[in-house]
């Protein structure tokens, strides 16, 4: 008797087992095999995007495998020139996107960008400007491209000159604007990250 159901407790798990393999193989087995040749979705979208715009010729250059999908870079050949556009493709090829988020990728980068902002910030970096383009076209634009390359949390080192703050700049000395200031000297124009870190010392890692 003893025997019998041991012989039944070990079938039983042996049924459970099989169960439980047989539902993961149904659930994971699809994705896999609707995975369809790289060639393929090359062609598919040269096709996609020749249709998409008359009179362009698309190449693909290089083909980038990034886990769940591909990094694709196209070649477009049109009577205006010659460009190239980088798009993403899942492995599936059922869904194509020309721009995506790595998610830890750009937390670190984020991150990296936020913690070099504050270290200026701490040290006294200010960025005199204006974001009215009405009061000056250039002066504004430049602004925004100096704010924009420090990312943004550059705000925070943001000092306006626009209408009634203009004494902010008289004061500090700056008479051009964007123009940055550190330990009493003014530094008009764009800047790059390297110029920071080579006036400041902060690093950006």
């Amino acid at each position: 008797m003893e025997k019998r159901k041991e012989r039944k407790s070990r079938t039983r798990a042996l049924i459970s087992v099989s169960l439980i393999v047989g539902i993961l193989v149904g659930y994971f087995i699809p994705d896999v095999i609707s995975y369809i040749s790289r060639p393929k979705i090359e062609e598919d979208i040269v096709k996609l995007y020749e249709l998409a715009n008359p009179g362009t010729m698309i190449s693909v250059e290089s083909v980038k495998d990034m886990g769940n999908i591909y990094r694709v870079l196209l070649k477009v050949v049109s009577n205006r020139g010659t460009n190239y556009q980088e798009v993403f493709v899942t492995k599936d090829g059922k869904y194509l996107t020309t721009s995506i988020v790595f998610v830890k990728e750009s937390i670190k980068s984020i991150s990296s960008l936020k913690n070099f902002v504050e270290c200026l910030n701490s040290k006294g970096v200010r960025i005199y400007g204006i974001t009215n383009s009405t009061q000056s076209p250039q002066g504004a634009s430049a602004t925004l491209l100096q704010l924009n390359i420090l990312g943004r949390y550059s705000t925070q080192l943001y000092v306006p000159c626009d209408g009634e703050f203009v004494n902010n700049c008289l004061k500090a000395g700056v008479t051009q604007v964007p123009s940055v200031v550190y330990n009493g000297k003014v530094y008009p124009g764009v800047y790059s990250i390297p110029w920071f870190k080579n006036l400041t010392g902060c690093k950006l890692e």
